[in-house]
């Protein structure tokens, strides 16, 4: 099996995706890369196909990555028995142990599952292995989402030479080439903090949304946006974040439908990308490291910050 196919299997992004945003994807496309190779391929296929499971994503779970050996094939069929069955390594039930609560709820994140995953791995191995395991989570996510969202053309794969293949230059490019209102982006935002339980992004707001009239009122509807008199639009996109960030099969036609009928595609690709980038917060949850109480926070009790040309973070303080 060539390269390419494993790419076109476990971690290709889809082409109207591509042809509409190719900086972010050729940037996404090439940190699977370097963490795929880097890494454990068999712990991480067994993340992968464990996510898939998870998630609702049975065209993920029937594939394989052929970096992973053959030997996964029969721990793959065993994953319902995992934590009794003799073919897993302590380290490999851990893992996937670990990777359930992520998906599942990050925020039920236990001291002692951190104490136990820096005690085994060391706290540098342990980050970037929390790391993996979202890279792992969202890629798939991203895949379903944006497939359903936008028209599946052909597209490139590793079209580009990413400058920076990390996931800081990731989240920069994804923020450079936004195409959604800073209104709907807010919104978006603190529904996935909330979400994911992240203290200190919860804790932040968006100094351009504040601009155009997001205050604490508006943002308190996000919780029960549903029977809350947002604006429609706003109610569509935080659909399909609900969709993105829980169970990509709440996506119906309906909601797909939806947000066809109030975005364009260029912001329908910006949304599904933001969606990620505002995930990440879940590394930091299930680290511990999301605390806000060093912000320096105004008399709402929040912080504003926003980002520069170059998509980095600008503007809150810390004590």
């Amino acid at each position: 099996m060539s390269d390419s196919t494993v790419a076109e299997q476990v971690w290709a992004l889809p082409g109207g995706l591509w042809q509409l945003r190719p900086e972010a994807c050729g940037l996404l496309t090439a940190l699977n890369e370097r963490v795929w190779r880097g890494g454990d391929p068999v712990l991480l296929e067994l993340v992968r196909v464990r996510v898939a499971q998870l998630i609702g994503n049975p065209a993920a779970a029937r594939v394989r990555c052929a970096l992973a050996d053959t030997g996964v094939e029969a721990k793959i069929a065993a994953l319902p028995d995992y934590p009794y069955s003799p073919l897993f390594s302590s380290a490999e039930r851990d893992v996937v142990s670990l990777a359930e609560q992520f998906v599942i709820d990050v925020g039920g994140t236990t001291e002692d599952m951190r104490a136990e995953l820096t005690g085994r791995f060391g706290a540098d191995a342990a980050r970037e292995l929390v790391t993996a395991i979202y890279l792992v989570e969202f890629t798939q996510r991203l895949q379903l989402v944006a497939a359903r969202l936008l028209d599946d053309a052909p597209g490139p794969v590793n079209s580009l030479a990413p400058v920076d293949a990390s996931l800081d230059g990731y989240q920069a490019a994804v923020v450079r080439g936004s195409a959604l209102d800073p209104v709907t982006t807010e919104l978006v935002r603190l529904r996935c903090a909330r979400t994911h339980h992240c203290r200190i992004c919860q804790t932040l707001r968006l100094a351009d949304a504040r601009t155009a009239g997001v205050d604490e009122a508006m943002t308190a509807k996000v919780d029960f946006y549903e029977r809350s008199d947002l604006p429609e639009r706003a109610k569509v996109a935080l659909r399909v974040t609900d969709a993105f960030i829980t169970r990509p099969d709440m996506l119906t036609d309906v909601v797909v439908g939806q947000a066809r009928a109030w975005f364009g595609s260029a912001e329908l690709a910006s949304l599904s990308l933001d969606i990620t980038k505002w995930s990440t917060q879940k590394i930091k949850v299930a680290l511990g490291t999301d605390g806000a109480d060093r912000l320096v926070i105004d008399a709402d009790g929040v912080a504003l910050f926003g980002f520069d040309a170059d998509g980095q973070v600008t503007g809150f303080r810390r004590r």
